[in-house]
């Protein structure tokens, strides 16, 4: 029997090209052409265990593409051969920052770059290959993150192609084929909610969970497929010019592609001009929402109200608050605040959360986290715990380590007593090496997440909060922040390093540490040594081929004391020297970033040998 071979995604473009430049034989059977926004070529007569192709051939324009058609492929069967071409696309230049090691794993072994064509994958191992887990691994090493469950384990479906943007490309999400609205009475409904109008009452028998259905409103938009579109590869120093959103750039297509938003990084604002965009409100507001979850600086005027209400009175008020007059570091903070703002609205679990909220349906919960905080400073406990005390995240408990002295020493009595939040407090001897006070502190802790702050540096309100996002969209197994800025106490100068911005890397600062506590136990916890414990962990994460991810650093300042015996020693001790290298920017005194809100410290002088040549005039 001669199979029929599928094609996605080339409407009447001819396929023999494409398969002639992955070496496949084109004519080896007839060709069926699947139209992704048509609900009839997704349907079909057969069962699903009948449905068998000898080549499936998807092609798209993006990642963002290939992602969304995923849930499409749920009900296709199985195939001879699988193959995916995303155009344009190269793992290798979206992951500069991966280690050689993930390129070597992900971007290389996985797929291939077809000059002329793109990235393409070819799955044929001379065996049936079911057509949905073919997609899904050919997309995992597309990205550095894969293909993982995205909306928190809800499983959701469409009943038309057109909106399968509501699925964020998650692979538990399905379209919803009429067979699949009556499954046998031994059977259950392969969704639990459905996006769109029913066309019947479906059935309800006892034991089984029925799909509830969700009609959007005309003002509500589609989440925004962070495993795409995210903050990553953000430049806090770009140099290119305002560049202008022309009137239907871009705004046909499922989402920007990679190589577009990477053309609008190095931009120092993007223009968008709302007159230029007449009856074309919800096309905009996508853009709008993909360029603010991506933090892109914008200057956008005469946006309509229709605009306006897609996108929500905070992301309005974010967007608005651009001035090309803001110093870099004010820019970069701005951006923080519209990609925050936009990522709690439009991230895949935060939009379907607020569907959820609206049937009555359980919700997917925010992870818990555990703070690690070991200290061997009576006189810190007290501020350390107030900048904890003021994070945005409310699922927090804390596990405060005393290294040396126990719980009733009078400094450390009184800031216990007076914080407000869920803590467990340990002492263990002064003669404990750091990698087992840390140990003894993750062995209580009971969060999803456990991070690590320090008792002697500055974080900003939304420091976890970020941490635990850039989690979520970057797949990561650990993230943090890079040190950038830095308080010289002895110089009473804040400087700031070089920013990388947003990415993948092998470093984070240990004072900034957030990775699943499962995992951490998994690695063997913290290595049993007085020094270099935090890189340690890093490279048994690398080894365990795991990722790390880099954050924004503006929620954390480094505060290096003007001597080591006044602040008991640094566990990482350099000479002020190195933070004096290759500097971006400096300022005079305490100068925080914007994100950290911290007032000025209470400090006698500059060291008499030092005179500052900075205005401060200068401060962002």
């Amino acid at each position: 029997m001669k199979l029929d071979s599928v094609a996605v995604g080339f409407g009447t473009a001819p396929i023999a090209p494409v398969m002639t430049a992955l070496g496949l034989d084109y004519a080896a059977t007839p060709w069926q052409r699947r139209d992704s926004g048509d609900a009839g070529n997704w349907h079909h007569d057969v069962p699903l265990d009948r449905r068998w192709w000898g080549t499936y051939l998807v092609r798209a324009r993006s990642l963002a593409e290939a992602r969304s058609l995923l849930p499409l492929l749920r009900s296709e069967g199985k195939a001879q051969r699988f193959v995916l071409v995303i155009e344009g696309h190269a793992p290798h230049q979206d992951a500069a920052a991966w280690t050689s090691r993930h390129l070597a794993t992900k971007a290389q072994a996985a797929g291939r770059i077809v000059p002329g064509l793109g990235f393409a994958t070819v799955i044929d191992g001379g065996k049936w290959v079911p057509i949905h887990a073919a997609a899904t691994a050919a997309l995992a090493g597309a990205g550095p993150a894969g293909s993982v469950p995205v909306l928190g384990g809800i499983r959701a479906g469409v009943l038309e192609p057109g909106d399968r943007s509501w699925l964020a490309g998650d692979t538990l999400a399905s379209l919803v084929t009429p067979d699949m609205l009556s499954p046998d009475d031994d059977d259950i409904f392969a969704v639990d909610v459905i996006v769109g109008q029913l066309p019947r009452p479906l059935p309800r028998i006892e034991g089984r969970v029925t799909p509830q259905a969700w009609v959007p409103r005309p003002h509500d938009l589609p989440p925004v497929d962070t495993a795409v579109i995210s903050p990553q590869g953000f430049n806090p120093y770009a140099d290119g010019p305002v560049v202008d959103l022309a009137a239907g750039a871009a705004l046909d297509a499922v989402a920007f592609t990679g190589p577009e938003l990477a053309s609008l990084r190095n931009a120092a604002y993007v223009s968008i001009d709302g007159t230029q965009f007449a009856a074309m409100d919800r096309a905009l507001a996508r853009r709008l929402a993909e360029l603010s979850v991506a933090g892109v600086p914008l200057l956008a005027s005469h946006l309509s109200a229709g605009v306006e209400a897609m996108l929500g009175d905070t992301l309005v008020r974010r967007i608005a608050s651009f001035d090309p007059a803001d110093p870099p570091v004010q820019r970069e903070s701005k951006s923080i605040e519209l990609r925050r703002a936009a990522i709690e609205e439009f991230a895949p679990r935060q939009r379907w959360n607020r569907v959820l909220q609206g049937l009555g349906l359980p919700l997917a919960a925010e992870p818990t986290v555990s703070v690690l905080l070991a200290t061997r400073r009576p006189d810190k406990v007290g501020s350390a715990l107030a900048q904890i005390a003021r994070q945005s995240w409310q699922q927090l408990e804390v596990v405060l380590v005393l290294h040396g002295f126990d719980q009733y020493d009078p400094a450390a009595q009184q800031a216990i007593a007076g914080y407000q939040g869920q803590l467990t407090v340990l002492s263990v001897p002064s003669q404990t090496i750091f990698g087992d006070v840390l140990n003894a502190g993750t062995k209580v802790a009971a969060g999803d997440y456990l991070t690590k702050m320090d008792d002697d540096d500055w974080y900003g309100p939304d420091h976890i909060r970020d941490l635990v996002r850039s989690a979520e969209y970057s797949g990561a197994q650990l993230v943090g922040a890079q040190v950038e800025f830095v308080y010289l106490e002895a110089l009473d100068i804040t400087t700031r390093r070089p920013p990388l911005g947003e990415q993948y890397s092998d470093h984070v600062a240990g004072g900034t540490m957030l990775l699943r506590l499962d995992d951490l136990r998994r690695l063997g916890g913290w290595r049993p040594v007085h020094r270099a414990v935090d890189r340690c962990l890093l490279q048994a994460v690398l080894a365990a081929d795991g990722l790390i991810y880099r954050s924004h650093g503006q929620n954390y300042l480094m505060h290096r004391h003007s001597a080591v015996d006044s602040h008991g020693g640094h566990t990482w001790n350099p000479d002020d020297s190195t933070f004096l290298q290759s500097v971006a920017e400096q300022w005079d005194g305490f100068v925080p970033p914007p994100q950290i809100q911290a007032g000025p410290l209470a400090f006698a002088g500059r060291s008499t040998n030092f005179s500052s040549y900075f205005s401060t005039d200068n401060r962002g």
